[in-house]
């Protein structure tokens, strides 16, 4: 997603269904567009980078060692504002939106760049993985409430 490299360490199989757990590294400018989640909590831990979230009408800067949790049905996004890839901890509760990262994201190509996604992209991913049901509604349209400030 916008160059951002997602690493399922646990998925709804491996939990029964309980949590997703997801290492994300996010380079500068990456990250999703604004989305919710109807039926997920969502929770980042910062492990490293300096990263721009907004939570509903609510923008602010993580720095490491942050956590930020957004309950189901709020409008969120996130964006890496530093100079360096930045390492997110995703917990998904409960699992099953980890399953976007397995099945419909792109695999890196050796030495080439990462392909960055825009909502057509996040459209499509999404129509890819329709059978599985992932609980993700993208909303480009709310775009305008993130107002990031760049390091």
């Amino acid at each position: 997603m916008s160059g951002d490299s997602y690493r399922v360490l646990s998925s709804v199989e491996e939990t029964n269904g309980a949590i997703g757990f997801v290492d994300a590294t996010v380079p500068p400018g990456g990250g999703p567009i604004a989305h919710t989640h109807e039926r997920t909590d969502e929770s980042f831990f910062l492990i490293s980078g300096t990263v721009a979230f907004l939570d509903e009408e609510e923008n602010f800067t993580a720095e490491a060692g942050s956590f930020i949790h957004v309950p189901r049905g709020r409008v969120h996004r996130f964006m890496n504002i530093g100079d360096e890839d930045a390492r997110i901890a995703l917990i998904f509760n409960p699992a099953g939106m980890e399953q976007l990262f397995l099945f419909g994201g792109d695999l890196p190509a050796p030495g080439g760049k990462p392909v960055v996604w825009g909502a057509e992209r996040f459209a499509e991913a999404l129509e890819k993985t329709a059978a599985l049901d992932i609980d993700a509604v993208m909303r480009p349209d709310l775009e305008v409430r993130f107002r990031p400030e760049r390091n």
